[in-house]
């Protein structure tokens, strides 16, 4: 799912939220609620947020790492 957004910036000029489309909003929050998730899914959805809140950032893959593996541009 490609999720097209702006970012909102604090006085600090660090990224603070991110405005996203309302039809994105609704297809991301059936995904979490569980609607069409496999409760496998669940448990990693669920991990993944947790991770996000305490700033894990270990958890993630790092996007440029992933193009340069995947070699795209």
């Amino acid at each position: 799912m490609r999720i097209n957004h702006q970012t909102v910036i604090d006085s600090q000029g660090q990224p603070a939220a991110a405005l996203i489309p309302w039809g994105d909003f609704l297809r991301i929050r059936e995904m979490i609620d569980g609607d069409g998730v496999s409760e496998e899914e669940a448990v990693v959805l669920r991990e993944a947020e947790a991770d996000r809140r305490s700033g894990n950032d270990d958890a993630f893959y790092d996007l440029s790492a992933l193009k340069t593996e995947l070699s795209l541009p």
